[in-house]
């Protein structure tokens, strides 16, 4: 009996793609399948050997917002797209035997078209429509058409197996075949590729529905806009997006979801923000509250502050959502940097009804904030709660004070009245906030009017000074010349209150003394200096204390413009501690020279 020759064509290699390793196996006998009439082979279509882009999209109901799901927002990378022939090891294990029973073999073609239409739209169906549309082919003998091919095109939408190459592939051999194309199979391929973006293949078929006057259904709309978002054009979906809602058509809460989780990925918040403020006033009970929790994080997290306090006002004041510790931390910075004091307050207010105690950071950001809407009252009584709490401020934290205090010259002074109130009324004043008031009158040059706070201080202050407020007096006395009496005086006053001097309160003494012809003092200071850090280690990691290389370039020249050989001693310890001296010491070499010859130029007019 002669053996019936089957013609392979593309349709037969997508319906089984082991057909090569079948024809090629001599052993094997061919199988015979009857058709009403053969396709023309096509040798252009191989069977598929490229790779699969991956993306997840779950086969389900149209209402049921198939993108909104977790998987669908797996990013799109390449995936084999190689079926492994059904007689290759572990062929079973990657592509299950979908085996048609003899009850679907008998049900009519009528039955199992619907079958198959029902299979289309269902999640991880793509072999066991392939394996009907096989059926139909070879069993009930029906030739390739319409509905065959569209359930091919649906089956690809599968994220695993499916692939906008095999489609491109189907749309080819079905214009070979002269079978006309419809809108619903135009749909089929814009679904695919929601899943697997082709830009080049979306562009063709939207021109052909162009071309035959085919207009897209509510669902085609969301596939294209989802395609275009996972080809990264947003610009060109948010135009669709806000076609459709021109035209009104319902867009599914899933694909704003979608679309602001991809606008914050690629870090466009304020495209984000807008249509978070579309969706609020349109549609504010179809924002589900992973949607707020995430938009808050992103915002806050890039100091997004329009967005940020959106959210704030509309979730987070209202008690509908609870931030984490993080996002409140990342929402009071971004309230210190705009100077929003009521964004600020409420963080604060969240943050202490936890059980983890307030940090100085918390306090910093909140005092920035008052600080940055001129609010010193406030600002100066947060710095009284902080030692209040048991969190004592210290320079550090005043840095936002000192930055305004030093504006103009009378806000020290108010400050300094703001702080007799504020004991008036019982509050415990820190040193620390009478410290940034006399180093601000320090910088601003008023040297007397910062003693003068001084010597009132302990009138509001229970602590009294410490080192940190002779180091800030001393600083403004170094600065100005004939001021070594003040310096003086604020050395007896620390050895009066037994506050102890470190490394910068000698140097600045040291400065202070060399102000004056007379510096013999500053040699004093600097032998007690080395005598008391003995063993003690500097900023820098040395043992011992020393001056700072910009107070011993002032002494070093002091000491050469007045002849003094000290300078030489000066200038060798520069060099054992590893200070640079190079330019210095050519400098003193260069006066001492000219010194040396003015010297012997007057004892030779002299002798004459």
């Amino acid at each position: 009996m002669p053996t019936t020759r089957i013609s392979i064509d593309g349709l037969w290699r997508c319906l089984c793609p082991a057909i090569n390793t079948i024809t090629s196996a001599h052993s094997t006998p061919s199988r015979a399948i009857p058709r009403k009439a053969p396709i023309t082979p096509n040798p252009t279509l191989r069977p598929r050997t490229r790779r699969f882009h991956n993306s997840t999209r779950p086969q389900a109901s149209w209402e049921g917002g198939w993108a909104s799901r977790p998987d669908f927002a797996v990013s799109v990378e390449d995936k084999s797209r190689a079926i492994p022939p059904k007689n290759e090891e572990g062929y079973d294990s990657i592509v299950p035997k979908v085996k048609v029973t003899n009850r679907v073999d008998n049900y009519e073609i009528a039955k199992l078209h619907e079958k198959l239409r029902h299979l289309c739209t269902e999640r991880g169906a793509y072999h066991r429509i392939v394996e009907l549309v096989e059926l139909l082919i070879r069993e009930k003998g029906e030739k390739p058409a319409l509905i065959h091919y569209d359930a091919l095109i649906r089956a690809n939408v599968d994220a695993e197996f499916g692939s906008a190459e095999v489609v491109k592939d189907i749309l080819v051999e079905m214009k070979q075949e002269g079978i006309a194309v419809d809108s619903g199979l135009y749909h089929g391929v814009l679904q695919v590729l929601a899943i697997h973006p082709d830009y080049l293949l979306r562009e063709q078929i939207m021109q052909e529905m162009k071309e035959r006057w085919f207009g897209l259904s509510p669902e085609g709309w969301h596939h294209l806009v989802v395609g275009l978002i996972r080809d990264r054009q947003y610009e060109v979906a948010m135009d669709k997006l806000e076609q459709m809602q021109s035209d009104e058509i319902i867009v599914q809460a899933w694909l704003y979801d979608v679309f602001m989780f991809q606008l914050c990925e690629a870090e466009e918040l304020d495209e984000a923000f807008k249509l978070l403020q579309y969706r609020f006033h349109t549609q504010k009970s179809g924002i589900l509250p992973s949607v707020w929790y995430y938009l808050l994080d992103k915002f806050s997290n890039a100091f997004y502050y329009e967005g940020t306090k959106f959210i704030w006002k509309c979730r987070i004041e209202t008690s509908d959502m609870m931030p984490s510790d993080g996002m409140c931390l990342s929402t009071l910075n971004l309230a210190a940097r705009h100077s929003d004091p009521p964004l600020a307050t409420s963080c604060i207010r969240i943050l202490s009804k936890r059980q983890s105690a307030l940090s100085p950071y918390h306090y910093e950001a909140l005092l920035t904030a008052y600080v940055g809407v001129q609010d010193l009252e406030t600002s100066f009584r947060i710095l009284t709660i902080m030692t209040k709490a048991g969190v004592l401020p210290d320079t550090s934290t005043t840095r936002p004070l000192f930055l305004y205090l030093t504006s103009s010259g009378s806000l020290p002074f108010h400050a300094w009245s703001i702080l007799t109130s504020l004991h008036e009324e019982g509050n415990v004043i820190p040193v620390a906030a009478i410290n940034v008031i006399l180093e601000s009158l320090s910088v601003l040059r008023k040297v007397d009017e910062a003693i003068s706070v001084y010597k009132n201080m302990h009138n509001i202050c229970e602590d009294g000074p410490n080192t940190e407020t002779f180091n800030t007096l001393l600083q403004g006395v170094s600065k100005q010349k004939a001021k070594k009496d003040r310096a003086m005086f604020l050395a007896a006053e620390m050895v009066a209150l037994s506050v102890k001097a470190d490394r910068l309160t000698y140097d600045r003494l040291i400065l202070s003394c060399m102000k004056v012809d007379d510096y013999e003092d500053a040699f004093r200071y600097l032998e007690e200096m080395i005598l008391v850090g003995q063993g003690q280690e500097t900023e820098d990691g040395k043992k011992g204390w020393w001056m700072r290389i910009g107070t011993v370039k002032q002494l070093v020249k002091k000491c050469v413009y007045s002849k003094d050989e000290r300078a030489w001693d000066l200038l060798d310890e520069m060099t054992e501690r590893g200070m640079a001296n190079h330019k210095l010491r050519g400098w003193a070499n260069t006066k001492w020279a000219e010194f040396t010859t003015e010297a012997k130029a007057a004892v030779t007019s002299g002798g004459v």
